[in-house]
């Protein structure tokens, strides 16, 4: 699990600044009296006077730039650019500064050789600062960049993206940019999808729970002022409204299961269990609903499934939906066939209707919760409640057990759907 590392505080900063600056002042002055041991062989008085020279002038020079910087930023705010170019142009002086007083020491001739050392010097301190401006005006506008991305993203828009280039400090922070940006985007498109679908879900609800409570009040109404006083027309006003009851508790039932799916909280009872005889009790008690719907509703068992370890309650309620949906869908003298197979160590079971298929542009909506397509696919059956919550519940069982469903459908040729399950 990834762990974000808390920044150094202040005065680590400025330990680690000042360790840094001393390390750095001890290896120049021993890289000057070893060159200078080398070279020119002085005797060691000379030596330690060089040394201590560089010493004091190392101080100095640090803690004067580093007050000097410190002040002129606190109160003007240098920029990269200026910062740099004050660095190389404070090290080039310094480094004049230390020619002229270690001449005046005789320890570099005063003649000919040291106004060449001189100009060799300046010339020098030109072509680094040179180079110092240009490295801090192309890490300046690389940051600038940056700074204006992230305003973008404090802004709403996550569109753009920074230029990486190099292994630096700073294209791995424009690639962290990057990466932020594009988990802003994402999620502000599932943010958006999230809530069309809110809205979609409240008016899908407040449709499909007003019509059968507007039809409950209704009939309620007219029985309670003795509009309806016929023996028979009274049953089936009781019938009607038991009905609608019925279906309100099936829809209230449904939003919760599907909250449940949605938000992981789903219990299963898993079991060993014979999925081909889950199979066949669905099939079974729903025959009379295929016959009063005029349509062949037939079984097949290719090959049984070993036992499997399922929430049997669960994917009941899953083919069941599916062969209800079926039966809804396939107008008279039409058939379904309902097969089931075990095949590559997976259970599958088929649901084919002989409908009038769905539409390619519905297809991918299917299980979305409350999604009609109405278009290619009439809800008009006796069965149908109207809620569209049947296949998003579906899919929602088969994949908390592993499994996964799809779906193959021509249109005027009918619809078919595959559940597969894991074996073992």
């Amino acid at each position: 699990m990834n762990r974000s590392v808390p920044p150094p505080s202040p005065a680590a900063s400025a330990w680690r600044g000042w360790l840094g600056a001393a390390l750095a002042l001890t290896l120049g002055i021993g890289s000057a009296v070893l060159v200078a041991q080398l070279m020119m062989a002085p005797p060691a008085g000379d030596l330690r006077q060089l040394a201590a020279y560089l010493a004091i002038s190392g101080v100095v020079t640090l803690a004067g730039g580093w007050i000097a910087i410190r002040i002129v930023d606190h109160v003007v705010g240098f920029s990269l650019r200026t910062k740099s170019f004050f660095a190389a142009a404070t090290g080039s002086a310094v480094a004049l500064l230390n020619i002229v007083i270690v001449a005046q020491l005789m320890f570099v001739s005063t003649g000919h050789d040291f106004k060449l050392l001189l100009a060799l010097i300046a010339f020098s301190a030109v072509v680094t600062v040179f180079f110092n401006l240009r490295i801090a005006s192309a890490t300046a506008r690389r940051l600038e960049a940056i700074t204006a991305l992230v305003r973008a993203l404090a802004s709403g828009d996550y569109a753009g993206r920074a230029e990486v280039s190099g292994r630096d400090e700073v294209a791995r922070l424009a690639r962290d940019v990057n990466s932020l940006a594009e988990r802003l985007h994402t999620a502000e498109a599932e943010r958006t999808l999230l809530d069309a679908e809110r809205r979609e879900l409240t008016s899908s609800i407040s449709h499909d729970l007003r019509t059968p409570l507007a039809s409950v009040r209704a009939m309620v109404e007219a029985l309670d002022d003795g509009v309806v006083t016929d023996d028979a027309e009274v049953q089936r006003y009781y019938a009607t409204i038991r009905r609608e009851i019925e279906r309100l508790s099936r829809m209230i039932g449904d939003l919760f299961e599907l909250a449940q799916i949605d938000s992981g909280a789903l219990r299963l009872e898993m079991r060993p269990v014979a999925l081909q005889e889950i199979v066949t009790e669905v099939v079974d008690a729903m025959q009379a609903q295929a016959r009063v719907a005029g349509v062949s509703l037939a079984l097949r068992i290719e090959s049984e499934p070993p036992l499997i370890a399922l929430d049997g309650a669960r994917i009941e309620r899953a083919v069941a939906n599916l062969v209800r949906n079926a039966i809804e869908h396939t107008p008279p003298a039409g058939s379904i066939d309902v097969r089931v197979a075990c095949l590559d160590h997976e259970a599958m079971i088929r649901i084919a209707d002989t409908g009038d298929g769905i539409d390619p542009a519905d297809l991918p909506h299917i299980w979305t919760r409350f999604y009609r397509a109405d278009k290619s696919r009439n809800r008009s059956g006796a069965m149908s409640d109207g809620a569209g919550l049947g296949l998003a519940i579906t899919r929602g069982i088969i994949q908390s057990h592993g499994g996964t469903i799809g779906v193959h459908s021509e249109l005027g040729r009918g619809t078919e759907f595959t559940v597969r399950l894991p074996v073992g």
